[in-house]
C-alpha cells in the first residue's frame, strides 16, 4: 500500500494540512496512521484497500490527528505526568514483602 501513488498523495496532503494548522508529526507518524485507517475502512465496508481511498479526506485526518495530540498535551500537562516515580527513604525492612531499598539512592 504504501508504495501506490494515493498513500503517497495522502500523506503529502495530510502533513501540509497540518502544517496549515501549525501542528508537526513525523512522516512515519502520519504515514502509519493513514495505513491503518485505511485498512479499518476497507474492513468495515467489506472492500479492497485500493477502493477505500475515496473516502479519505486528508483535512479531516489532519484535524484527528491535531485534535489528538492537543487533548494528549492537555491530559499529560497534569503535575508528575512523565516523571518517574518517588521512592520512600527507608533504610529498614519491616518485612520479607516490603519493596527493597530505592536503587536510585533517592
Amino acid at each position: 500500500m504504501r508504495n501506490t501513488k494515493a498513500f503517497k498523495e495522502a500523506v503529502a496532503q495530510t502533513l501540509t494540512e497540518l502544517a496549515r494548522r501549525g501542528v508537526t508529526f513525523a512522516p512515519a507518524t502520519v504515514e502509519d496512521t493513514i495505513e491503518k485507517n485505511m485498512i479499518m475502512v476497507a474492513e468495515r465496508l467489506g472492500i479492497q484497500v485500493r477502493s477505500a481511498w475515496r473516502y479519505f479526506d486528508a483535512a479531516a485526518m489532519a484535524e484527528h490527528l491535531a485534535r489528538s495530540r492537543s487533548s494528549y498535551e492537555e491530559s499529560s500537562s497534569e503535575k508528575g505526568v512523565g516523571q518517574a516515580p518517588r521512592c520512600r527513604r527507608s533504610t529498614t525492612r519491616s518485612s520479607p514483602w516490603s519493596s527493597p531499598a530505592c536503587p536510585r539512592r533517592c
